[in-house]
């Protein structure tokens, strides 16, 4: 994870929403074994795709959970990104970019239609990690608090500030790889990385005090 460009204030809020969600493997394999499945799959090889489709699939239905809200929704618009992904693959090029860099971008736009007919409220519930272990269940507990805090607040950003934090702290792409994903520049990812953990860091600590009034 390149921490570099957060700033020691943040650091706190990027480790706990790190710790809000699930270990993942983050590319799904070598770019070059991408590349050489994706030329399979235009030239017609179904199983291919399907390997991309299983590479893929969990880091997209991350994506569009926190886009859409419950996970019925999510597994249906993590579907409908991949049989665009399918029906597009023929114009598809590769610029140096992994094939997720498409599959984002199908997902971005597919969320933003659904987006507009659409208006539900978002809930990441299904991003957090079930508790390790049940050897100390007030620390547990605690921290369950914590990330629960935390997601509401994730929900409460802006659809481009959740973007860039789902793919730099969840996703664990660096800030350049999510300037290409998204077709902005690295300084603006890391404007709004910065403004997106400034929010996250106030609506968290607000709730935080909320809470610890109400146990009083």
């Amino acid at each position: 994870m390149d921490v570099r460009s957060v700033k020691q204030g943040d650091v706190e809020v990027v480790e706990v929403v790190e710790a809000a969600v699930r270990p993942v493997e983050l590319r799904g394999g070598a770019n070059g074994t991408d590349a050489a499945l994706v030329l399979a799959a235009k030239a017609g090889d179904a199983s291919a795709f399907g390997e991309l489709y299983e590479r893929h699939r969990d880091a997209i239905y991350r994506f569009c959970l926190a886009r859409t809200g419950t996970s019925h929704d999510a597994e249906d618009l993590t579907s409908d990104v991949f049989v665009k992904a399918l029906n597009s693959i023929d114009r598809y090029q590769d610029r140096g970019l992994p094939f997720t860099a498409f599959l984002y971008r199908i997902a971005r736009n597919a969320a933003i239609d659904r987006s507009r007919t659409l208006k539900q409220p978002l809930s990441v519930d299904g991003l957090v990690v079930e508790p390790s272990s049940k050897q100390d269940v007030e620390a547990e507990a605690s921290l369950a608090v914590e990330k629960s805090i935390l997601l509401a607040a994730l929900s409460k950003l802006k659809p481009e500030h959740r973007d860039v934090i789902t793919l730099r702290f969840i996703e664990g792409y660096a800030a350049l790889e999510v300037a290409q994903m998204l077709g902005k520049t690295e300084g603006a990812i890391r404007t709004l990385q910065h403004r997106a953990l400034e929010r996250l860091r106030k609506t968290f600590d607000d709730a935080q005090r909320a809470a610890a009034r109400a146990k009083r």
